[in-house]
């Protein structure tokens, strides 16, 4: 006769997966923490495991080895970016389905300048976020020294922001959404915001900044506004 009670219960088996997911998840956040400062190349799995506060051997148990881990992270962070994201591009998308709501052609483009900036803007206040510093740092590292890992992050979080951008420029320009032209000013535009991450240290140390208290973050964002008025100028 079998020892049932050999047999892994609902509740055991339930508890030993919780573990397993929690184990995941701290290795995938040390991941974050680690490959954001060190780089895919100079972090050790040794040093990946000292962070998570694991065993050495659960990296590869868990995600095949350091590889793994890094595209779990990407992963990871995409997601994380692609939820932040989601309700400014959502109302982004609202406003712009009712455009035609709106009375003149040259109310509507001024509309859509407004969209802009406000999806700008949000983007630019997730960026400024520190809780948000090392997923910022992973996306410029991908977009510098790209793995095969960028195809992830860029599918999963950053062409949707792009996507969303082109439709109020296009309009705003009265160009097609597939005109490269409409393409750069969307990459352009978007670039300005992320340079309060990738060039943080030059953008203090030229503006004579100790740090970026919020009349500097006001500052940035008219900034960015009278930018986005530069380059999408209405035609007469």
């Amino acid at each position: 006769m079998d020892d049932k009670s050999s047999i892994p219960n609902k509740q055991t088996k339930k508890k030993l997966q919780s573990k397993t997911d929690a184990t995941r998840l701290t290795l995938i956040r040390a991941g974050v923490s680690v490959f954001s400062r060190k780089g895919y190349d100079g972090a050790s799995n040794r040093l990946l495991a000292k962070k998570a506060g694991v065993n050495l051997a659960l990296i590869s148990y868990h995600f095949g080895g350091k590889r793994g881990l890094y595209f779990a992270v990407i992963r990871h962070v995409s997601h994380k970016l692609a939820v932040r994201f989601a309700p400014a591009i959502k109302k982004l998308e609202s406003d712009f389905s009712h455009l035609d709501q709106i009375g003149t052609l040259k109310q509507q483009r001024s509309a859509c300048l407004a969209m802009i900036k406000a999806l700008l803007i949000a983007n630019l206040e997730l960026l400024l976020n520190r809780q948000t510093a090392s997923w910022a740092m992973l996306v410029y590292r991908e977009q510098q020294l790209p793995s095969k890992a960028f195809s992830l992050l860029y599918n999963e979080s950053l062409v949707a922001i792009l996507t969303a951008l082109e439709k109020p420029i296009a309009f705003a320009t009265q160009r097609s959404e597939s005109d490269p032209a409409v393409k750069l000013l969307a990459l352009s535009l978007l670039a300005q915001v992320q340079l309060v991450r990738s060039a943080r240290h030059m953008l203090l140390q030229h503006m004579e900044w100790e740090t970026l208290s919020d009349s500097e973050v006001c500052l940035l964002k008219k900034h960015l506004s009278a930018q986005v008025d530069t380059l999408l100028s209405l035609p007469q």
